[in-house]
């Protein structure tokens, strides 16, 4: 269900991953000479482990069967904590993306100065790189990630603000079928921007076998 295979945080790599109970094996990397080097472990880690949660969690409640709430019929849509756990896993990668993007202000004062997603996607965004998250993301081959995002944004606002049926069920399917291309647009950002700062080092897109 996501691109982040293989680029959890791991604190003990001789142990199997406590989310997806994985075991990591070490890599031989090529040396300058064309042989195998000495097989190692490596942890590129810029996806943290509360995305393996929340992507379980995802899945569960995508899966589980579709029953009436109480009280509520008609008036919220059985998908609706679906999108509310797809914007929480997007807020929780745009921290890490930001945290990685300032690391070069040992005190991050412009992100404590502004906590908020809305501003940092687009004011902070916009005075770092001169465009906004939104337009970057469309720069780099995903407007339609872009567009989806938005629509998502606007609707768990309008949602958290005292609308209950503005997530509904179709909504929730686009996100479904949007969901690895939102996973593969952040690491292509994450890359482009993050890259080269304290040390960051690229992420790889792992794209599942057809």
């Amino acid at each position: 269900m996501n691109s982040f295979h293989d680029i959890v945080r791991y604190t003990d790599v001789h142990r199997p991953c406590p989310v997806c109970h994985r075991q990591m094996q070490p890599d031989a990397f090529p040396e300058l000479n064309g042989r195998d080097g000495v097989p190692r472990y490596t942890l590129p880690g810029a996806a943290p482990c509360t995305i393996f949660v929340l992507l379980d969690l995802m899945r569960n409640e995508w899966e589980r069967a579709l029953t009436a709430t109480n009280g509520m019929s008609g008036r919220v849509f059985p998908r609706l904590v679906f999108v509310i756990l797809f914007w929480t896993a997007f807020e929780v990668l745009m921290e890490r993306f930001f945290e990685a993007a300032f690391a070069d202000d040992p005190e991050n004062k412009e992100l404590r100065r502004t906590p908020n997603i809305g501003q940092r996607l687009n004011r902070v965004y916009r005075d770092r790189w001169g465009k906004t998250f939104w337009d970057d993301l469309a720069d780099i081959g995903y407007p339609e990630v872009s567009r989806h995002l938005q629509t998502v944004q606007h609707r768990r606002n309008a949602f958290i603000h005292g609308d209950a049926a503005a997530i509904d069920d179709a909504l929730a399917v686009s996100t479904v079928a949007s969901l690895l291309d939102v996973q593969l647009a952040w690491i292509a950002l994450f890359n482009k921007r993050c890259i080269g700062r304290q040390n960051k080092i690229p992420v790889w897109a792992f794209r599942p076998k057809p």
